[in-house]
């Protein structure tokens, strides 16, 4: 028999990386029921994706198995309390939020008792096509949930499919992000506003860039590129975050006095007391930007050594294939004899010889 799924959504475009996920996996097994207001523009979308669109949250969740809700974090508590109380018994309900705990109380407060409530957070975006490699959160309220079949099947799933699955808890998650998702997020903001108040050309500073600068770039970049309200939310709905603010904003004050006052001193021994309590972990994190510069630089490797040959390019986001002699390489631009150029950054280089 097959799984009835739902998934309500609002304006992330998650729900659809989501919907495309779930039914390349299970089609034969699932029927599944996206979810939205605006019937005239998302319908479409559902078709395309071999699912049914209804603009009733209430309808599609009376019959269904899972019901996975993709929405705002504002407006998550409001979908939940209007939606919650109509699930079908012994269901199971699940959120793909950035946070957990506000969630995950609201699915507990308002859900039928016989619910299986399941809070998630798939830690990447909707431009990810795989979720090999990728970090898969998962929050049971109570720790009897773990055994419950449902919660097997997914675990199992995920890590079959080369996830790296954390099991965690609603309060525990928030803790943590407080510091893995907001902090980095503010980091870069920052670091990106203050480029932009400097008025520094970014383009002409990469002429100057070591690989670690163009990581970080890269980095800010994906943060920047995502909707601000999404970070909005984080920041709002997220009681841990506030103290997390507090120590961040004294440790920058203290590396500023250290400059104005020109105290080399306690500079210095204040990155040794910080390099004593990341130790155990910096070698690790070292061979990870190891890692990364030495694939850029075999990019490069592989192309001077097939100039005027042919050399196979596969595109990292499309799997388009383009074959053809290669005439030179210029500022990460990759010449074709056919005048055809491409970036080395979307493209994968296989030699043929």
């Amino acid at each position: 028999m097959k799984q009835n799924i739902t998934i309500i959504w609002g304006t992330s475009w998650f729900w659809k990386w989501l919907a495309k996920f779930l039914l390349d996996n299970f089609w034969k097994n699932i029927n599944l029921i996206i979810t939205w207001r605006n019937k005239e523009k998302w319908e479409k979308i559902a078709q395309e994706l071999w699912c049914v669109f209804s603009d009733k949250n209430i309808n599609s969740v009376e019959n269904a198995d899972i019901t996975i809700f993709s929405t705002p974090i504002s407006s998550i508590e409001k979908t939940i309390k209007e939606v919650a109380p109509y699930l079908k018994e012994w269901s199971l309900a699940s959120d793909v939020c950035s946070i957990k705990k506000f969630p995950s109380n609201a699915l507990k407060k308002y859900s039928p008792k016989s619910v299986l409530v399941l809070p998630t957070h798939p830690m990447f975006g909707p431009s990810t096509w795989t979720i090999a490699g990728q970090i898969f959160v998962l929050t049971p309220i109570k720790e009897k949930d773990k055994t419950d079949k449902r919660y097997i099947f997914l675990k199992t799933f995920l890590e079959k499919s080369w996830a790296k699955v954390i099991e965690s808890n609603p309060s525990e998650h928030d803790k943590m992000m407080a510091v893995v998702q907001w902090l980095t997020h503010f980091d870069m903001f920052v670091l990106w506003e203050t480029i932009k108040r400097l008025w520094v050309d970014v383009e002409k500073s990469l002429d100057f860039v070591s690989p670690i600068y163009k990581i970080m770039l890269s980095s800010v970049w994906r943060y920047i590129y995502q909707h601000p309200k999404l970070h909005w939310d984080i920041q709002m709905y997220n009681d841990e975050v506030l103290n997390v603010h507090k120590v961040f904003k004294e440790t920058t004050n203290d590396f500023n006095k250290f400059v104005e006052n020109k105290d080399e001193e306690n500079f210095i021994n204040t990155i040794l007391e910080t390099n004593k309590y990341f130790w155990e972990n910096a070698k690790k994190w070292q061979i990870y930007t190891d890692k990364i510069i030495y694939l850029i630089s075999k990019q490069v490797e592989i192309i001077e050594k097939n100039i005027w040959k042919e050399i196979e390019l596969i595109n990292i986001y499309s799997k388009e294939i383009k074959s053809w002699i290669i005439k030179k390489y210029q500022n990460e631009t990759i010449y074709f004899l056919n005048w055809e150029t491409y970036s080395i950054d979307e493209w994968e280089i296989k030699s043929k010889q």
